[in-house]
């Protein structure tokens, strides 16, 4: 068991070397500028990054901007590189100018020891207080908090995120969130054997899967084993009841983006999850991709993708 849990902690500085092993040339590289996508955030912490936006913007009063979320939450996906993860932050500047930005980033280290994550929303709960401080929400607005999470690794962030929230709430301090409206991008997901092997082996070659599935297997197996005697915690399982506690969120309401192609979240259940939400009293939408592959329902269909967002955004209450 150590030996296959040692592998699997090393698995990060193998897709490292993987990504960064540059390709066989006979010639000297010429020197790059290095590009940052996200370089207009800035760095709180190594996994979380504020987006404040100038001042012109985010002082006007017009109607239209105090129709608009005051502060966006994404919680990308493990192991998200910053050029994708800046196509949405970019789509979102655009389509709420006035708005904040907080990005909420996990790794492959985050999912292997969850304990990890709850220093990174420290930070992050920090600017949510900070912000709805400054910035009282009018009574006349709608939701002024739109959390956008992507795949099991963004369930883990808010996930912790609910938890750092409260635990620093002060005697007359709130200790849920602020109303909000969520986007659930590809989640939340269970544990099984099989997508659990499928997300360790995203990113390897395959060369690579073909060396490492037999050990992912064993540990998959050992460790949904372990699970179900109760002699290991199951995060995903405990990720997915946050969502759904009442007692932690104050959400208006709720999207889910998913696919059947999607071969890390098992789409089952994601609809087993929006029901049981609905049951405790959650307004819900499902939005199903024909398709689409897992966290690239943007790119099967744009213009669907951020009609969606925009609707659960500034719509009025939806339900199954």
């Amino acid at each position: 068991m150590a030996a296959l849990l040692t592998t699997l902690k090393l698995m990060p500085d193998l897709r490292r070397y993987q990504s960064s092993s540059p390709p066989h040339s006979t010639m000297a590289a010429a020197p790059v500028a290095e590009i940052r996508p996200l370089s207009f955030m800035e760095t709180l912490d190594p996994f979380v990054s504020l987006y404040r936006p100038p001042e012109a913007s985010s002082s006007s009063s017009s109607k239209s901007t105090l129709q608009q979320p005051q502060l966006i939450i994404v919680a990308s996906w493990t192991g998200a590189r910053d050029v994708h993860i800046a196509k949405y932050l970019v789509k979102y500047q655009a389509m709420y100018p006035a708005a904040q930005i907080l990005l909420l980033k996990s790794t492959m280290n985050h999912m292997i020891r969850p304990s990890l994550i709850g220093h990174s929303m420290k930070h992050a709960a920090s600017v949510v207080r900070e912000v709805f401080q400054q910035t009282p929400v009018p009574l006349s607005s709608g939701p002024r908090l739109l959390i956008h999470i992507f795949s099991n690794g963004g369930s883990s962030s808010i996930a912790n995120l609910y938890e750092q929230y409260a635990a620093m709430a002060g005697r007359n301090e709130e200790k849920r969130l602020p109303p909000h409206v969520t986007v659930f991008d590809s989640c939340p997901g269970v544990y099984s054997i099989s997508r659990a092997v499928a997300f360790l082996t995203v990113g390897l070659s395959s060369f690579q899967q073909l060396v490492a599935a037999p050990i992912f297997y064993a540990l998959a197996a050992v460790l949904s084993a372990l699970m179900a005697l109760g002699l290991l915690p199951d995060p995903l399982r405990d990720w997915g009841k946050a969502h759904n506690d009442t007692g932690n969120t104050a959400e208006v309401r709720r999207v889910y983006i998913y696919s059947r192609r999607d071969a890390l979240i098992d789409y089952k259940a994601v609809e087993a999850h929006a029901a049981e939400a609905k049951t405790k009293g959650f307004s819900v939408a499902l939005e199903k991709y024909q398709g689409s592959a897992h966290v690239a329902h943007l790119r099967k269909d744009e213009g669907r993708y951020w009609e969606i967002v925009r609707r659960i955004v500034e719509g009025p209450e939806v339900v199954i």
